[in-house]
């Protein structure tokens, strides 16, 4: 059994062991100490990394009650070793998660929403409310933002031992605990069974941010939030993307919305002049190429193009084979008249795409696909002579 040094002291990001054994994990040497500072993955918080004996701490994990350190390269076993917890990642885990313990205490306070389960990411972190996703709008978010805040801003101290008998028996749990009579403890705020790593006090959690909710489940909810350091980067992250997007449109970045709008309403009267444009050129081109009789055989500039064209020619009573090459891709349109006999249009791509080497499908009137477009000219002559073949 492993003992674990990060449940007396966080902090700790040095110390010597002995190295037990070694084992297999993954395929990768996994290493066994008699006492270890590094903490394994569990409740949500992943594992530590840093240095052992000189090789490099990948991950660790609890198996069966012992700690496994996974390494990039073997060590002897029966050494002596110095271990080294990476303790930024560390720190940034401590905030992480005791931001969560203060932002679920804020939910349930607030709202009477209980937290499911937690996950700390390598950018930001999730919880997972058992409480409907409609009744958090904004001013919603801001109020549980707003305590939990309020109890890092207070510097609170925080307690994180086992607690037993009549003192276990005072205290007014969040959560059921899964192992252990280890509690996390911040006086009047929050008491929740946990065996992470967390600051000695509320302030080191610098700050939380929630950044939204998102439907999770059965219209329950998941909300994205981060602390401390991680929130400074994702200020200047967004503030970057929004001096971007400013210098784009042209504006002040207060005035993106605004301006995001406007250009949005602008693209859509444009695409829409665009389509309209287009049907009324698929409609031209229809009334010339109808002319030659049935089947028609083109190509055109684009794929929606040969959508619109292949349906008009449909409308007048034609056959057609419509192929173009866009963004790489040979694009196929076949249509035939409503009600009409003869070759269905899927049956025709098939024979088309089996020279493409491409997907697509549709009905007997009107199928489309795509693949290899240097083999467009060959697609379209077989699909071509399948139609004159069936229509003998």
């Amino acid at each position: 059994m492993t003992e674990r040094l990060y449940l007396r002291d966080p902090y700790l990001t040095r110390f010597t062991a002995h190295l037990v054994s070694l084992r297999d994990l993954d395929g990768k040497p996994a290493a066994v100490l008699d006492r270890s500072a590094f903490y394994p993955e569990g409740g949500g918080q992943p594992g530590d990394q840093g240095t052992l004996g000189g090789a490099a701490v990948l991950d660790v994990q609890d198996r069966d009650g012992e700690v496994l350190h996974l390494l990039d390269r073997p060590l002897d076993a029966g050494r002596e070793v110095e271990g080294t917890v990476d303790w930024s990642r560390r720190f940034d885990h401590m905030q992480q998660h005791h931001g969560q313990h203060l932002l679920s205490a804020a939910f349930l306070r607030v709202h009477g929403a209980w937290t499911a389960s937690f996950h700390l990411g390598e950018r930001l972190c999730t919880i997972d409310l058992d409480f409907s996703i409609s009744r958090l709008d904004e001013p919603a978010l801001r109020a549980a933002e707003a305590v939990a805040n309020e109890s890092v801003f207070r510097d609170l101290p925080v307690v994180a031992r086992d607690f037993v008998g009549e003192e276990r028996a005072r205290l007014q749990l969040r959560k059921e605990p899964v192992k252990g009579d280890r509690v996390v403890l911040v006086e009047g705020v929050d008491a929740s069974p946990c065996g992470g790593t967390h600051p000695a006090r509320t302030g080191e959690v610098g700050c939380i941010a929630v950044l939204g909710a998102e439907k999770w489940g059965s219209g329950k909810a998941r909300v994205e939030f981060a602390c401390g350091s991680r929130v400074v980067k994702l200020v200047a992250e967004q503030g970057k993307w929004l001096s971007g997007a400013a210098a784009a449109l042209k504006c002040a970045a207060r005035d993106l919305p605004e301006a995001a709008r406007r250009a949005a309403d602008e693209a859509l009267a444009k695409r829409r002049l665009a389509d309209s444009l287009e049907k009324e050129v698929a409609r031209l081109r229809a009334e010339q190429l109808a002319a030659s009789g049935s089947p028609v055989v083109a190509q055109v500039e684009r794929a929606s193009l040969a959508r619109a064209l292949a349906a008009a020619l449909a409308d007048r009573g034609r056959v057609a084979l419509i192929g173009a090459v866009e963004n790489g891709r040979a694009h196929l349109c076949f249509a035939r008249p409503r009600g009409a006999g003869g070759p269905a249009m899927h049956d025709l791509l098939k024979e088309a795409l089996q020279v493409l080497g491409g997907k697509g499908g549709g009905s007997a009137e009107f199928a489309q696909g795509s693949g290899d477009p240097a083999r467009l000219d060959e697609a379209l002559a077989a699909a071509r002579a399948r139609l004159d073949q069936d229509t003998q």
